[in-house]
């Protein structure tokens, strides 16, 4: 890290009342981690009781404030003066992670020309800028963070004054945690009681996707209707709660899959979770951006991914599986077939698999590019500031 100037040296506010942990506050959660233990100073204002905040107090508690409630999404007067009270703090960078609270953000800081405005869109951005008025508070802001070419793509075409302001700043992982070589991949076997010698096809459960459950075990019943395959190929769905999926559990039976798809709990460490599987599935595009796939890869599992922007740009740069029709169990069958019918090609789709996350998907990189864009930021606005004020003192001399 460079050593910088005190004036110069960014202490980021960052602003987030969501009361789920969408992407892009999961990814803020990690950066505030990485700031953290390179001496960087942060505050969190956040709403009481959301994930969010549970995390960044996990980091440091005395560096979040919190509110019983969210903002109004426009005009919010106790904002406006709770954003002053930490500015006049010291703090001289606003990160907003909650894009749809820039209504009640942007009017209080507009003439604040020595703050450096940064923003994280997440993948569900879907409208354009609709008036003028708009138009010129987005041009306020100084960067514009997306973590993809593909998200990239989308965010200019809703937000075209934002083009040049676009930066792409990839998910990073700590290649210590992820690294194959660190782990015991027997473990879990072990525990779900999978033979050496069989492939294990599986899934991580989520709220956001019950129907690409059922496309996963549909999927699975298609597929085991190759004899030869059927008798060393095993599913896994981890995570699977039976009591909130009574239909899904009865399609099991239905399909006779009882032994055949094992429904595992929740288990605490990912990383074991992705590298004790074959192949990992994410049948559904609401996964997208999915960082478990980019975990996987990490980790050195093939993918077959529900085709969309984010995952034809993974796997048609990295060659590390296949992409499918969303929630289509029958080309899920087929791609299934086509990744496991090669186990030379299954080996090559790992090893590139890591190559590539390791050479897009590192941590440090990451944190190096976030300080640098709070950086340049903060020097451009006080450089702007600076030959504003000399402007105003030449005009009344």
């Amino acid at each position: 890290m460079v050593n910088l100037r005190d004036d110069l040296k960014p202490k980021i506010l960052v602003v987030n009342f969501g009361s789920d942990l969408s992407q892009q506050a999961g990814l803020a959660i990690e950066d505030l981690q990485e700031l953290y233990r390179h001496g960087y100073e942060w505050r969190v204002l956040g709403l009481e009781g959301s994930e969010f905040v549970r995390r960044a107090r996990e980091i440091d508690a005395g560096f979040v404030k919190t509110w019983e409630q969210a903002p109004r999404q426009v005009f919010d007067f106790r904002l406006r003066r709770e954003l002053k009270n930490e500015l006049d703090r010291g703090f001289n960078v606003l990160h907003v992670i909650q894009t749809d609270l820039l209504g009640s953000i942007l009017p209080w800081v507009t003439n604040n020309h020595e703050l450096p405005i940064i923003v994280s869109e997440g993948p569900d951005v879907s409208k354009k800028m609709r008036h003028l008025v708009q138009s010129l508070f987005y041009q306020r802001i100084d960067a514009l963070l997306v973590p993809s070419k593909s998200l990239r793509d989308r965010v200019v075409l809703m937000r075209p004054v934002l083009e040049k302001k676009v930066k792409i700043l990839y998910p990073g992982l700590d290649f210590q945690v992820f690294n194959p070589e660190h782990f015991d991949f027997k473990i879990l076997r072990r525990k779900w009681n999978i033979e050496d010698d069989c492939y294990l096809v599986g899934m991580i459960a989520s709220q956001e996707y019950t129907k690409a459950q059922g496309s996963f075990i549909r999927g699975a019943a298609s597929f085991l209707r190759n004899e030869e395959l059927a008798q060393r190929t095993k599913f896994v769905i981890v995570g699977f709660r039976a009591n909130e999926n009574p239909d899904l559990v009865t399609m099991i039976k239905q399909f006779h899959l009882e032994e055949k798809i094992i429904l595992a709990p929740e288990e605490e460490f990912v990383p074991l979770v992705l590298g004790t599987l074959d192949v990992f599935v994410l049948p559904s595009t609401k996964a997208m951006f999915g960082l478990q796939a980019i975990e996987a890869m990490a980790i050195g599992t093939p993918l077959i991914c529900a085709n969309g922007p984010d995952s034809i740009e993974w796997i048609g740069n990295s060659h590390s599986g296949y992409l499918m029709r969303s929630g289509d169990s029958f080309d899920l069958q087929r791609k299934l077939l086509q990744i496991l019918e090669n186990p030379e090609q299954l080996r090559s789709m790992g090893k590139k698999a890591v190559e590539y996350a390791r050479s897009h998907y590192d941590r440090n990189v990451r944190t190096n590019r976030l300080i640098e864009i709070y950086t340049r930021s903060l020097k451009r606005r006080k450089k702007w500031a600076e030959v504003g004020d000399e402007d105003g003192a030449h005009a009344t001399s």
